[in-house]
């Protein structure tokens, strides 16, 4: 369900009554705190009856109420309980795969969890010994971006890039990519400085460090090319999708941008490397319209959508890794 006191929860109510009304091919399971999911389905004037909504709902317990539009304790504890349980019934084999609404880093910082997202929690929770490397995948219906790094300051990125964690990742978009429809994908890689270093005027990285890498790629049988410069490798990818069919970026806001400019409604969160499925919403908890009603769920059924299509798709057809 996400941050209670934000739009997850309207969001959830919202997908659910629409997949009930359109498919039958979709078997939800919502985990979060009952109580509150009632008290926001009566305030949208029930769109789900009350015993459809406690069919579908596990409780993962209340600690409301909950502040609305604001950042609370109470708030990133109930959705860290709600993460937990959806991560466990996964891990167990009792659904197929989550799909998260939206939750607040600050709440969850609060509520004493010092995770910078849902992509390293559910790394923890899938193997809290060895946790697996996972990498976050941006998508949308013109561009695919994957993250190298990810919540990190900006001054910390290019120390945080190395030719071994590159190639990780470059390997992890290869064996990965029958997850976002593309067995054998073809990889472009862009550059950490402007204009691709030019040949060292501008910083040295794309030469000692991103290049390299990506030649071990290459000689390891990867469609891989790069470094090109982020100035143009998005748009050359939406432009020619055939020939690149996914964009690694280097950091945050490299990645994030092309993808938010394109639109919030069709964007799509996937976490590759997890031992199950995991989409979420491409948008926050916007607190700035919590229980206003007019949150769209469209990037909600779209990362359900996405998330069937993963379930479908056997992971028998994904290419050996190296």
């Amino acid at each position: 369900m996400g941050d209670p006191s934000g739009i997850g929860p309207e969001l959830c109510i919202k997908a659910a009554k629409h997949l009930r009304a359109h498919t039958t091919a979709v078997s939800l399971r919502l985990f979060g705190d009952l109580a509150h999911l009632q008290t926001v389905n009566s305030l949208l004037g029930k769109p789900l009856e009350d015993a459809a909504l406690s069919q579908i709902t596990e409780d993962t317990g209340s600690l409301g109420p909950y502040p609305i539009g604001e950042v609370s304790a109470a708030s990133g504890q109930a959705a860290y309980q709600a993460v937990v349980a959806a991560a466990q019934a996964c891990l167990s084999h009792r659904v197929t795969g989550m799909v998260t609404a939206p939750l607040n880093k600050e709440a969850l910082h609060l509520a004493g969890h010092r995770w910078p997202g849902h992509t390293e929690l559910l790394a923890h929770l899938s193997k809290p010994d060895a946790p697996p490397s996972v990498r976050m995948l941006l998508i949308n219906p013109e561009l695919r971006v994957l993250l190298h790094t990810i919540h990190i300051p900006l001054h910390e990125v290019a120390s945080r890039i190395t030719p071994h964690d590159l190639l990780e990742t470059i390997e992890i978009a290869h064996r990965c990519g029958y997850q976002y429809g593309q067995p054998v994908p073809n990889l472009a890689v862009a550059a950490l400085n402007p204009h691709a270093s030019e040949g060292g005027a501008i910083g040295n990285e794309d030469l000692t460090i991103v290049a390299p890498a990506i030649a071990i790629a290459q000689s390891r049988g990867i469609q891989v090319t790069g470094p090109w410069p982020a100035d143009t490798v998005f748009m050359r990818a939406r432009q020619n999708p055939a020939n690149i069919h996914l964009v690694i970026a280097l950091y945050h806001d490299q990645g994030l941008i092309p993808i938010k400019y394109l639109g919030l409604d069709h964007g799509v969160n996937i976490t590759l490397g997890l031992p199950f499925i995991r989409t979420s919403v491409d948008h926050g908890t916007a607190f700035d319209i919590a229980h206003q009603w007019r949150a769209s769920p469209a990037s909600l059924l779209e990362a359900i959508a996405q998330a069937q299509k993963m379930a479908q798709t056997t992971p028998t057809q994904a290419p050996p890794s190296h």
